[in-house]
């Protein structure tokens, strides 16, 4: 987690923390007739849904200690212990149900938003969101400046690999490219799948020389990892701009026409072009 999430995570439980201060300052000067304990429920659910089960169920056994010191003070001097923790035993397992059914509702979430950010494949970027990405980083690219690269992948005679092998044994070939493209480059890369095989690899603050450096590493490990049955190669094609006034799709076909001359020199490489 670098600097700048670690200081929004720690505000959130400030103010989670903050908030339950708050509702126990509330209860302790209300009636003892007028029961606010229930509204814990607030910062509970808030620190489940933002920060995770762990810290919900925390918040959870935070607020019913201090439900059953409101408790003691606000029921009659009478009033039998064991029922002061029936009541919490209660409310606890009240939020219990609530944590659960609102963590899996976060878990669906997310996995809804994996599914229409993601390949179900090779869990790289599809197609779509790897152009959204591209988009943002050439209007960065247009305003400071800076150099930006671009690889784009098509597999060699890859129908042949589905062919005689079958498609299963072709699907995993696919995904162990995307696991060399994913160890080829930095982790500010970008990988993403946009089409059968073919994958792209956006490469913010970089120059054409360090994009095909990292393009011909690709080849290589591609060529190394596959070696024997079935025997799969790439060919890439490698754009780099700086300030351009081009748009996505423009540097899309740019690099996949540099791929296509890859393969027309013989495949198993890689070819640059300027833009």
């Amino acid at each position: 987690m670098t600097a700048r999430p670690r200081l929004y995570h720690a505000l959130r439980l400030f103010g989670v923390a903050a908030l339950v201060a708050g509702i126990y300052a509330l209860n302790a000067r209300t009636p003892g007739e007028l029961r606010l304990g229930i509204l814990y429920l607030i910062p509970v659910l808030l620190a489940t849904w933002l920060d995770g089960t762990g810290w919900g169920i925390a918040f959870a056994a935070a607020t019913s200690l201090l439900r059953l010191r409101t408790g003691f003070d606000q029921m009659p001097e009478t009033t039998p212990l064991q029922l002061h923790i029936l009541n919490e035993v209660a409310y606890f397992a009240v939020v219990g149900v609530a944590i659960a059914g609102l963590s899996q509702l976060r878990r669906t979430q997310d996995q809804l938003a994996q599914l229409a950010t993601h390949d179900p494949l090779t869990s790289v970027l599809n197609a779509r969101a790897f152009s959204q990405e591209l988009t943002q980083e050439l209007g960065r690219n247009r305003r400071y400046g800076r150099p930006l690269a671009l690889i784009y992948l098509d597999l060699d005679d890859f129908k042949k690999v589905n062919d005689a092998h079958g498609h299963a044994t072709g699907d995993a070939v696919l995904r162990l490219v995307a696991d060399a493209m994913r160890g080829a480059v930095r982790q500010a890369d970008v990988v993403g799948r946009l089409g059968g095989d073919e994958f792209g690899v956006l490469m913010p603050e970089t120059d054409g020389d360090v994009a095909h450096a990292a393009a011909s590493r690709l080849v290589a490990g591609i060529r190394t990892v596959f070696r024997g049955t079935p025997s799969v190669t790439a060919s890439i094609g490698v754009v780099a701009v700086s300030g351009t006034e081009a748009g996505s799709d423009e540097l899309l076909r740019k690099a996949d026409q540099a791929m296509y001359a890859a393969k027309q020199a013989g495949k198993d490489r890689v070819v640059q072009v300027a833009m």
